[in-house]
């Protein structure tokens, strides 16, 4: 299982972008160029061109996300071995950018370090009321006195 996403993928996900501009342009244009000769049959030109605008659009965001998340990522295959190698580049890079934000967070920081450090679990004691004596926190009887904490 590889962590980088293969240049098929991005092939096809720049591909799926394209398509989007061009389904954009021929969209907006309907708006813009309403001018042109109509033979006096069909729908009128600047409509043809804002349905292939629209279809040029869903088929890019389509091809696009196949590009971006790989087919089983996407939905296009029902296998969830397959989906979480299609997924994994993208997962790893969300990992890495949670970490880069909880590294800049000042009372993270301070956890990290002590962590990177090899810094054990705090511990909690609890004194004896009778004799002085430190206890676990979850004692319920003195070690040394015996009495209830």
């Amino acid at each position: 299982m590889s962590n980088k996403i293969s240049k098929e993928r991005k092939q096809l996900y720049y591909f799926g972008m394209g398509l989007m501009v061009l389904g954009f342009i021929l969209f907006m244009s309907s708006f813009f160029i309403t001018e042109q000769p109509s033979f006096g049959f069909g729908p009128p030109p600047f409509f043809v061109r804002a349905v292939i605008g629209m279809i040029c659009l869903i088929i890019g965001s389509v091809v696009m996300s196949i590009g971006q998340r790989g087919a089983a990522g996407a939905g296009l295959i029902l296998d969830p071995d397959k989906a979480r190698e299609d997924l994994k580049p993208f997962n790893q890079a969300t990992g890495k950018m949670i970490n880069d934000v909880i590294e800049n967070v000042d009372a993270a920081k301070g956890l990290l370090d002590k962590k990177s450090e090899g810094a054990t679990k705090e511990i909690v004691k609890l004194r004896c009321r009778d004799c002085g004596a430190l206890n676990d926190e979850d004692a319920r009887y003195c070690k040394s006195c015996g009495k209830e904490l």
